[in-house]
């Protein structure tokens, strides 16, 4: 009997080693035939740290354009590409002459002007433009400060408005919102040197700087549409202020003036 137990013993470890042995083969085989997407998409994340939005004296904004009547009905879902932080529509940005972004519901025509406004804080013009730019289709659209406008002074916050003026008998479809010039701290200066595009704009986004996150993105996504990983950062990024639903709105040329000159301050 010793020697039977003995042997049943030995058999039984033997099974269990050969069981161990397939399984950890297998688990080896399955792991090593995971597609390196994973990598990929964790790469092209992108998260948005919102700041806090500067309260005092800021109007709240208004990110989309509303209800309307007669002609100006098919442009209420006009948006502005802008974060909103306790209610007020607010972002900053590293530039001097920032790109503002937003999305036009219905083409233009010869008769649906578009105009552009910035401001101090005290209320004096900084830069407005108006522009008529027929056969401009719907889509994503962006409007950059020239370079003879004035730039913007870090520390200081400043309110944007982009009307469309479909109706001369009504007022303007419009959206608005405040603009914070910050300075680039030091650190996130070394992490964009030699960096690529993608990482620059997750650097931005991470540190709240929502212009130049969204910018940059938006260069990388219209420039590469065909690229999966770009457009999950795109839709990310955008849902992430709840815009989800603009994602997949292609981008339109629009908005670039012939010649345009600064407004001075009153």
């Amino acid at each position: 009997m010793p020697l039977i137990k003995h042997r049943f013993q030995f058999v039984s470890v033997s099974m269990l080693s050969a069981i161990a042995l397939s399984l950890s083969s297998t688990v080896q085989t399955t792991w090593s035939q995971v597609p390196a997407i994973d990598s990929e998409v964790q790469s092209t994340e992108i998260i948005f740290n919102p700041p806090t939005a500067a309260k005092q004296g800021a109007p709240r904004g208004r990110k989309r354009g509303g209800a309307s009547r007669g002609p100006c009905r098919q442009f209420e879902s006009l948006a502005a590409l802008a974060p909103t932080q306790d209610g007020i529509v607010w972002g900053q940005t590293v530039s001097d002459r920032p790109t503002f972004w937003f999305y036009l519901p219905s083409p233009l025509t010869d008769k649906t002007p578009i105009e552009f406004m910035l401001q101090d804080a005290a209320g004096n013009e900084v830069y407005s433009t108006r522009l008529t730019i027929p056969n401009t289709k719907s889509g994503l659209i962006h409007l950059s400060l020239p370079a003879t406008a004035k730039p913007l002074q870090i520390g200081q916050s400043y309110v944007w408005a982009f009307s469309v003026d479909c109706d001369p008998s009504r007022p303007s479809i419009s959206v608005t919102g405040n603009i914070q010039r910050v300075a680039l701290d030091a650190a996130v200066q070394r992490r964009l040197q030699g960096a690529p595009s993608l990482e620059h704009a997750k650097v931005y986004a991470a540190n709240g700087i929502w212009y130049e996150a969204l910018n940059t993105l938006a260069d990388l996504h219209r420039g590469n549409p065909n690229q999966r990983q770009l457009a999950a950062a795109w839709t990310s990024l955008l849902q992430q202020v709840d815009l989800k639903s603009l994602a997949p709105v292609p981008f339109v040329p629009c908005c670039t003036p012939a010649s345009e000159s600064p407004k001075r301050q009153k």
